[in-house]
């Protein structure tokens, strides 16, 4: 639903001559997407990444000897991420709306797990235009 909205936005602001690139929210649940879409308005597109997108690997590359899959304790405890699964649609969706963003702002939760999403959000969109949200 966010995505139509955010689609139909963009046809209204086109439609009205407005030129400027909107500014993209992204926030953990599709029901915040949707309360925070109604206060800031149509500068903005809120794109809800429901939960985490990007994990830990589960199990170590074929032929590599890693005793943690996911951690290279040779390399400085460097981690390797992987999609979490049925993940793709979204990832492809925030890339498609980070292209064509002026901004990008990461409205997160305050837990431990709304600490992480931000980073791997901004990984899997591939920008470096992203600002923090608090």
């Amino acid at each position: 639903m966010v995505a139509k909205n955010a689609t139909k936005r963009a046809k209204d602001r086109a439609a009205n001559g407005a030129t400027a690139k909107p500014q993209l929210v992204i926030v953990e649940s599709p029901a915040k997407a949707t309360t925070i879409e109604k206060y800031l308005g149509p500068g903005f597109v809120v794109k809800a990444s429901v939960g985490h997108i990007r994990d830990l690997v589960e199990k170590a590359p074929p032929g590599s000897k890693q005793a943690v899959p996911g951690v290279d304790l040779e390399h400085d405890f460097a981690p390797s991420y992987e999609i979490v699964a049925g993940k793709n649609k979204v990832v492809t969706e925030l890339k498609r709306l980070a292209k064509d963003a002026s901004d990008i702002w990461f409205a997160t939760d305050l837990d431990r797990e709304g600490r992480l999403s931000p980073g791997t959000s901004r990984r899997c969109s591939a920008s470096t235009r992203s600002r923090p949200s608090g």
